[in-house]
């Protein structure tokens, strides 16, 4: 018996059936669905780190996008926690743009869907009032970050000294057999 929303249910058992493993033409389309998604996302990864190259290399992404057949697209100014169209959320990998100086190129940001290569055109300070505004949540956030980096810091220091004075030990050989049984299962 079990409590819904109306009331109570309860459940009456039909059968038991045991587990078995499906037959090839039953679990056939999951697989070519599983193994064309996998071979698209490989595909759109190498594609975009070709574009990135190449544009690196010729300091023109246009020039590179035409060669290899993508498109090129602009946005309007965006903050750092903007969207922008067929990129998704700066706050993500595309927040790397943050950090780049104008006509410099990107590597390559995968996404589920797609691929790609930012150029950074321009950037725009923003108004006095703008920052008067927000100083505090930059400050917030930068506190945050820099407790965050600490706080790895000390975890990463004090794991390496628990090894070394033999309060932590670590199976080497278990963890080998249990790395060579996930890549087997995954094979």
């Amino acid at each position: 018996m079990a409590p819904t929303s109306q009331g109570f249910a309860v459940f009456q058992l039909l059968g038991i059936k045991p587990p078995e493993t499906p037959t090839f033409e039953e679990i056939r389309s999951r697989v070519e669905t599983e193994f064309k998604n996998d071979r698209s996302s490989a595909l759109l990864s190498q594609k975009t780190q070709e574009l990135s190259d190449r544009a690196k290399a010729a300091h023109d992404l246009k020039r590179a996008a035409k060669e290899l057949g993508a498109e090129v697209k602009t946005s309007d100014f965006v903050l750092p926690d903007g969207q922008v169209p067929d990129v998704g959320s700066m706050s993500g990998q595309a927040a790397v743009a943050f950090n780049m100086k104008p006509g410099e190129i990107s590597g390559p940001i995968n996404s589920s869907n797609n691929g790609v290569v930012l150029e950074l055109l321009e950037v725009q300070t923003p108004p006095d009032a703008d920052y008067a505004a927000k100083r505090d949540e930059i400050r917030d956030s930068l506190l945050q970050y820099k407790q965050q980096q600490l706080f790895a810091i000390y975890v990463t220091n004090l794991k390496d000294e628990m090894k070394k004075s033999g309060k932590i030990k670590i199976n080497e050989e278990l963890i080998r057999t249990l790395a060579k049984g996930n890549s087997e299962e995954g094979m």
